[in-house]
């Protein structure tokens, strides 16, 4: 085989592979991780770059001393799949930690966390 002929089939398949084992990432978030903030949120939002297997996808927020302050494990967005919420119960003053773990509809799982303040 010409060694010109084997660079696209190499191409194609290093790109098939990169998408292929991609993982969801958070685009955004609200509140932006490290923001502080004046007053409490009523909920956390991530959005993520790939689609989210709802049964397998979760967001808790809970505050600086490890109590759950988020409703339930967080949900995705019915009209987005991209979109994963937790309305928040009870927020006073203080810092607060995201912690997410999602697993996108290719399969791969993906967690991680970040934190925000109320002052």
């Amino acid at each position: 085989m010409k060694p010109c002929a084997t660079l696209p089939v190499l191409l194609c398949s290093i790109a098939w592979s990169g998408s292929v084992m991609a993982h969801a990432v958070p685009e955004r978030t609200v509140p932006v991780a490290g923001e502080t903030l004046s007053q409490a949120p009523q909920s956390v939002t991530i959005y993520f770059d790939a689609e989210l297997e709802p049964l397998f996808s979760k967001l808790v927020v809970k505050d600086a001393q490890g109590v759950q302050i988020s409703a339930g494990t967080g949900e995705i967005a019915a009209d987005n799949p991209r979109v994963l919420a937790a309305r928040l119960t009870a927020a006073a003053k203080g810092a607060y930690h995201v912690y997410w773990n999602v697993v996108s509809r290719d399969g791969h799982r993906a967690r991680g966390t970040y934190g925000f303040t109320v002052r």
